[in-house]
């Protein structure tokens, strides 16, 4: 679904701010690799693009991971985030993309997962930022996030 759009520094605060739904998650007891949350949750055809990946970190210790890739077939974007912490428990995961100048705002997926989030958009010869959040529970303090929430990978 498309909610708001995110500029300046309403990103921080859009990047926490719980929203809409985006794909259903596929995860399986095989989930555990980038590369097979990345065909799960995206399909086949997507790369991890340059500057691509960030590590999600909480006081040292690592959470997860939050994708962006693209399919060069089909002009499409797809953003996963990866579970560390609580993999294999259901806990709230955001993956969130959101398209420079397409008019529509963000898209994100955040909802209770067991493995992994992900999202996708059209996003062909446009700007991308992109953003990924796993904490262990909706109330529950602290929670870790990552990403990047200035526009890159453009074109």
């Amino acid at each position: 679904m498309r909610n708001m759009k995110i500029t300046g520094s309403l990103a921080v605060a859009g990047a926490i701010a719980i929203g809409g739904i985006g794909l259903a998650n596929a995860g399986g007891a095989s989930a555990h690799s980038a590369s097979d949350v990345i065909r799960q949750g995206c399909g086949s055809g997507y790369s991890v693009v340059k500057d691509g990946h960030r590590g999600i970190y909480k006081n040292g210790k690592k959470w997860g991971d939050v994708y962006l890739t693209y399919n060069a077939t089909n002009g499409m974007n797809c953003v996963v985030t990866r579970k560390v912490a609580w993999h294999g428990t259901y806990t709230p995961t955001l993956a969130r993309l959101d398209v420079a100048n397409d008019g529509r705002g963000y898209v994100q997926d955040w909802k209770k997962y067991k493995y992994f989030a992900a999202t996708k958009a059209y996003g062909k010869g446009k700007c991308v930022a992109y953003w990924g959040d796993i904490r262990p529970g909706w109330d529950a303090r602290p929670h870790a996030s990552a990403g990047r929430w200035t526009w890159g990978n453009c074109g």
